[in-house]
C-alpha cells in the first residue's frame, strides 16, 4: 500500500476506505479511461455532466455530447453572445446563431435565436424547447430570451442558353447595256466587240 494521504488524526473507518480504494485503483488502468465527451462511452455522459456542472437531462446522446464539449467555453464566457451561440449549437449545430437586441432593433437586454430549417435537425416544439433551456442556462439572468427566428435557404440552379444567327445574301447584278447602235452595210464585213463590266452590289442598293 502506498503512503497515506490522510492526516494523522483521521479515524480508522476513513483509513480503511482509503486502503480499499488504493487496492482497487492499483489494478485499474486509468490510461484507458476516456473522459472526452465526443468519444467516451455513453454510460459516462451523466458522470461528466456532474463533473462539468452541466444539465443534460432531456437531451439525446449527440446533443449531450456537444453540450458537454461546449460547456467549458460556455461557462468561461457565460452571458456573452458567444456562450449563447455555443449553447444553441449544442442542439442545432452550425445551423443556429444568437441575435442580440442591437442587431434587430430590440429592447436592451433581449436576444433571439435564429434556427435554420435543414434535413439534419427537425425544427419542432421539442427541439426548440431544449434549445431555449440550454441558451437560458448560458445567459445572464438580466438578459431575456425573446423568441426564435426560423429561416430557410432555398437554392436553385437555372441554366440559360443564348444563340445568335446572322447571314448575308449577295446578289450579282450585271450592268444593263443600253443604246447600242449598229450600222451594217451589206457589202461590208462588220464585227462587233463589246465589253461588259459587272458590279456586285448589296441588296437594296
Amino acid at each position: 500500500m502506498k503512503q497515506s494521504i490522510l492526516p494523522p488524526n483521521e479515524n480508522l473507518d476513513e483509513r480503511t476506505i482509503e486502503a480499499l480504494g488504493s487496492q482497487i485503483l492499483e489494478k485499474f488502468d486509468t490510461s484507458k479511461l476516456n473522459i472526452n465527451p465526443m468519444s467516451c462511452d455513453k454510460s459516462l455522459l451523466p458522470h461528466l455532466a456532474i463533473d462539468f456542472d452541466t444539465n443534460i437531462v432531456g437531451l439525446d446522446e449527440d446533443e449531450s455530447r456537444r453540450l458537454l464539449q461546449n460547456s467549458r467555453a460556455i461557462k468561461r464566457y457565460i452571458g456573452s453572445k458567444y456562450a449563447v451561440r455555443k449553447a444553441a449549437e449544442s442542439i442545432y449545430g452550425k445551423f443556429a446563431r444568437a441575435i442580440p437586441f442591437y442587431e434587430y432593433d430590440g429592447d436592451p437586454g433581449k436576444y433571439k435565436i435564429e434556427v435554420e430549417v435543414t434535413e439534419e435537425k427537425a425544427v419542432n416544439q421539442v427541439n426548440l424547447l431544449k434549445t431555449k433551456r440550454v441558451v437560458e442556462d448560458a445567459n445572464r439572468e438580466s438578459c431575456t430570451f425573446e423568441g426564435f427566428v426560423i429561416s430557410m435557404k432555398v437554392e436553385n440552379t437555372a441554366k440559360y442558353k443564348i444563340g445568335s444567327i446572322s447571314s448575308e445574301i449577295t446578289v450579282v447584278l450585271p450592268k444593263r447595256i443600253e443604246n447600242i447602235i449598229l450600222n451594217v452595210d451589206k457589202k461590208t464585213l462588220v464585227a462587233s466587240h463589246s465589253i461588259e463590266t459587272a458590279y456586285i452590289k448589296p441588296l437594296g442598293v
